[in-house]
């Protein structure tokens, strides 16, 4: 069930989906998944967890979102075959395949039925049913059949309005029933001076919501009115906080909030314990508000109460307590959200940067890196007096949310913008004390996305500082850094020791978030029983925040085949790639199909199995377009790896030459040490093939030194290294390992090249 009433960006509506199914965005591996390509979108997720199985989504109250709707529902069914879809909306979607129900008032009783009959038409049946929930025992007879009539007649059958009636019927008698069809014949004269563009039935109903809230009481009155403001459920605290300066008091909110249950005013939920109003009604109660002209005042008491709930447990994220915080935010998301609307239309920037700010680790927990540049941006948009480091942070967060959202192409837009990014970096590391979490944090992670350098220090500082939880996050960034410049030393220090400070702040996400770099340890170290394990607790702690995102699995996948593969388990790692590209295929991404089919062409080299190996490749090759980036630099370089691979199986030298030379220079732009050390052991095969067994040990030393570590459990090494050392025996090959070893990054590099293979004698053994 989706109720889209709260929901007033049509950019907003597969957020919407999301966030009720309870699935997540793309955020767990994201600092450490090299090789994934451009973040999946919400349509993405979406159909890769509906497809496969008979779901059914209730959307309603579609009407303010139509052409999103449409969009969004038209692009689901097409690539979900059991899913069906009931949508309810003042005017149809207007999507192939759609089946209109119109859905007007129940039947109604001819003027002069006989009881027996008029019991039997759905207008009749559903206030009868109603009424006897108030009122034990009650029934249509010949005795109160005429004033049945005249109620039901009257309201035209609409369930809403007949509801509301019967609800009257906790307080008056039997004999009320005439006077309330009076009153309602009173109300109807008084719609004369309303809208008469209005279809009568809107008009009725209307009118009897009027009735219903002039038949309450003062107090309940104003909570009816002022509860309306809460697009996303009420619970007492909220109440009492939006009728703050009224007579109503706190010990009163929830008898009064039960009263309107009774009056079919509210619903109310039992598994949660929150209501909920009626679209219909919540509309009715806004109007009341702004006619008597408190309808901004009101809201600013919600804005203030919500500001302050989100203040108060964003801190609980990051403990014991971050499920049930997750919970509360969860539940609230929707009234947060319309608070901050609220703070952004009256322009008041400092707490509406203030709420922003402090929604931001939720928003990176779930991976929902739209809604964070959505709302940031509109923050960040308001005039403001002077400037403040809050400020600040909130445009880092931005611009860090903007290039996550953006994936692949970000590249363009960071370098257009990368002058910039640094100048606001440098405006936040030159403060003295950043405050909160967000401070350090986010100048260091803008500094990285700007590729600005920045002192150790900075980090060392809240390594070194009290608050166990920050020290952790800054030794897991020290260490997906550390691992991003080939320094693996300082990566398993540091990913012991983040592991360590989130087991004791009680903070499961923080543990989900190093297991995978600690399995990366525990694969150098020839561990690999201990890299799987690390990898399926990773995943199971990330169930407990939401179903993975298709990116996240097919990225945890990827690791496992790798596993498998170094545990020459080759039919388990066939198998798992067959289940994934199951899954990327229902899902239509074109760029996890890329990278299983890069992964799997990889295996078949390893098998023998080169014709369907070329197969696959020439099949890669063939897709990649301007429309489909495979995963920037990393992508192209690892892709070149395995077409140099190929090559060298085939016994083409010149052929694994030229795909090794694209190779080597995507991943130098890349940056990433681990990825140009992936393409250097293939140029050391390149050298193997040409006989150079002495270059082929440097390489792989070379190769290792970029890394940060020995790797002696990949396949593709041990077979280097073992014909390396039958041809130089283990004394030769050890001091030549031991010279490629023992380069810096910088002479590494260069040393990787393919292009200095072609350079060097025929017979040459250099140095």
């Amino acid at each position: 069930m989706i109720d889209l009433a709260s929901v007033t960006e049509p950019a907003k509506v597969g957020a919407a989906l999301l966030a009720t199914i309870g699935l997540r965005g793309s955020a767990l591996f994201e600092a450490s998944a090299k090789l994934r390509g451009d973040p999946v979108g919400e349509l993405d997720v979406l159909a890769d967890q509906l497809d496969g199985r008979e779901s059914l989504l209730v959307v309603d109250n579609c009407e303010h979102l139509i052409d999103a709707v449409a969009h969004l529902i038209a692009a689901l069914l097409a690539r979900c075959a059991a899913l069906r879809v009931l949508a309810t909306s003042r005017e149809p979607l207007a999507v192939d395949g759609e089946a209109l129900v119109p859905l007007g008032p129940l039947a109604l009783p001819e003027p002069h039925e006989e009881a027996e009959q008029a019991r039997r038409t759905a207008s009749v049946r559903l206030f009868t049913e109603r009424a006897a929930a108030v009122r034990p025992g009650f029934d249509v007879d010949e005795h109160n059949l005429g004033e049945v009539l005249r109620v039901v007649r009257g309201l035209d059958g609409i369930p809403l309005a007949l509801e509301l009636a019967a609800a009257r019927l906790r307080t008056l008698s039997l004999a009320g029933l005439a006077g309330l069809a009076a009153g309602l014949s009173d109300r109807f004269r008084l719609l004369t001076t309303g809208s008469r563009t209005a279809f009568p039935r809107h008009r009725t109903l209307r009118a009897v919501i009027a009735w219903s809230w002039d038949l309450l009481g003062a107090d309940a009155r104003t909570v009816a009115e002022r509860i309306a403001v809460l697009p996303g459920g009420v619970t007492p605290d909220s109440a009492t906080a939006v009728c703050a300066g009224t007579t109503v008091s706190a010990a009163e909110v929830p008898e009064l909030l039960a009263g309107l249950v009774d009056r079919s005013l509210l619903q109310l939920a039992p598994d949660t314990g929150r209501y909920r109003m009626l679209e219909t009604i919540r509309e009715y109660g806004l109007e009341r508000l702004a006619e008597q002209g408190t309808l901004t005042r009101v809201r600013d008491l919600a804005a203030r109460y919500f500001a302050e709930l989100v203040a108060r447990h964003d801190p609980l994220l990051r403990g014991p307590e971050q499920l049930d915080a997750l919970h509360v935010l969860h539940a609230e998301y929707d009234n947060v959200l319309a608070a901050l609307r609220h703070l952004c239309d009256t322009d008041d920037a400092v707490a509406a940067i203030a709420l922003a700010v402090d929604l931001i680790w939720y928003w990176q927990m779930l991976g929902r890196h739209p809604d964070a540049a959505y709302w940031l941006g509109e923050a960040v948009a308001l005039p403001v007096r002077w400037p403040s480091v809050q400020r600040d942070i909130a445009e880092g967060l931005l611009a860090l949310n903007t290039a996550a959202t953006r994936g692949v192409p970000a590249h363009d837009w960071i370098k257009e913008r990368r002058e910039e990014l640094r100048a606001l970096a440098g405006r936040l590391l030159s403060h003295p004390e950043l405050p909160g979490l967000c401070g350090v944090l986010t100048a260091v992670w803008l500094a990285s996305l700007a590729e600005m350098e920045v002192s150790p220090t900075v980090l060392q500082q809240l390594v070194d500082g009290p608050d166990v939880w920050l020290a952790g996050m800054a030794r897991l960034c020290r260490a997906q850094f550390a691992e991003n410049d080939g320094h693996f030393d300082q990566v398993r220090s540091d990913v012991r020791a983040a592991l360590e400070c989130f087991a004791r702040a009680g903070d499961r996400w923080g543990l989900a978030k190093a297991l995978p770099l600690r399995a990366l340890v525990r694969q150098y170290d020839g561990d690999l029983d201990g890299a799987l394990a690390d990898l399926n607790e990773a995943k199971r702690l990330a169930r407990e925040f939401g179903s993975l995102s298709l990116s996240d699995e097919i990225f945890v996948d990827l690791r496992r085949i790798d596993l498998h593969v170094r545990l020459d388990e080759t039919a388990r790692a066939a198998e798992t790639i067959a289940v994934a590209r199951e899954r990327v295929l229902r899902s239509a991404s074109p760029e996890m199909a890329i990278l299983l089919d890069a992964r799997e062409a990889a295996l078949r080299v390893r098998t023998g199995e080169l014709a369907q190996a070329r197969e696959l490749v020439e099949s890669i090759e063939a897709g990649l377009s301007e429309q489909v980036v495979f995963g920037g630099d990393q992508g192209q370089a690892l892709l070149g790896a395995v077409r140099g691979a190929l090559c060298l199986e085939l016994g083409d030298g010149p052929g694994a030459e030229e795909a090794l030379g694209r190779a080597y220079a995507a991943a130098v732009d890349s940056r990433d040490m681990p990825i140009v050390a992936t393409v250097a052991v293939t140029v050391a095969g390149l050298a193997a093939l040409h006989g150079r067994y002495r270059e082929v040990a440097v390489l792989l030393g070379a190769a290792a030194r970029l890394r940060g570590a020995h790797d002696r459990t990949d396949p593709q090494i041990r077979t280097l290294s073992s014909r390396s050392r039958a041809a130089l025996g283990d004394e030769r090959f050890a001091e030549a390992y031991e010279t490629g070893w023992q380069l810096d990054v910088t002479a590494a590099l260069p040393r990787t090249d393919p292009a200095r293979l072609r350079r060097m004698p025929p017979s040459a053994s250099p140095p």
